[in-house]
């Protein structure tokens, strides 16, 4: 288990993100990221029909990070969990709440992500865009859904474009309806200008 103090003693990169204090560890060239306290990002959720998003528990954050692994790749690392003095995000709950600790892989940016981009990549990997949704993407042929999928949330290197922090679930066939969503890979593609 990684202590919090350990945490503390790395360069801080970002604290302005809303599930995030970023740091970077140079011993192994790793983005070191700690959720908020008593805070665990984010997920998607079918709602009315629509593709939204709702605070996760520390179960689903873990799926979340899990699945970014299995879709993409990502070399994602659970480090540990730390407790904080510092206060929750979450009015009403007192400091001490627990923070998930990741780390993985820092990359050098070589440009900036564009919705261009991020819409060739996701739409090679199979994925269509959600309408009316946060940044929302889903493949029909698993499940997989994914909000977020902003530029901020990817980063362009001397390998491509890589994702670091979508917002991902795999919803069955049931909540793909919830959503508004098709489950039939054979379904039209809606077009969204860009």
């Amino acid at each position: 288990m990684i202590l919090a103090a350990e945490v503390d003693s790395l360069d801080l990169v970002s604290n302005s993100t809303s599930e995030h204090e970023v740091f970077y560890r140079p011993a192994d060239g790793r983005a070191v990221k700690r959720t908020w306290p008593g805070i665990y990002g984010q997920i998607p959720t079918a709602s009315s029909g629509t593709l939204d998003r709702r605070n996760a528990t520390p179960a689903e954050y873990l799926k979340r990070m899990a699945l970014h692994i299995e879709v993409f790749a990502s070399d994602i690392r659970l480090e540990g969990i730390t407790v904080s003095d510092k206060p929750s995000m979450i009015i009403g709950q007192p400091p001490g709440q627990p923070s998930l600790v990741i780390s993985q892989r820092w990359y050098a940016k070589e440009g900036l992500a564009t919705n261009e981009s991020i819409h060739d990549l996701l739409t090679g990997e199979g994925f269509r865009a959600v309408p009316s949704s946060y940044f929302g993407w889903y493949r029909p042929e698993d499940g997989v859904v994914i909000v977020d999928a902003k530029p901020d949330n990817f980063i362009r290197t001397h390998e491509g474009l890589i994702p670091i922090d979508l917002q991902m679930a795999q919803f069955d066939t049931d909540q793909l309806a919830a959503a508004g969503l098709s489950s039939d890979p054979s379904a039209p593609v809606i077009f969204i200008p860009r």
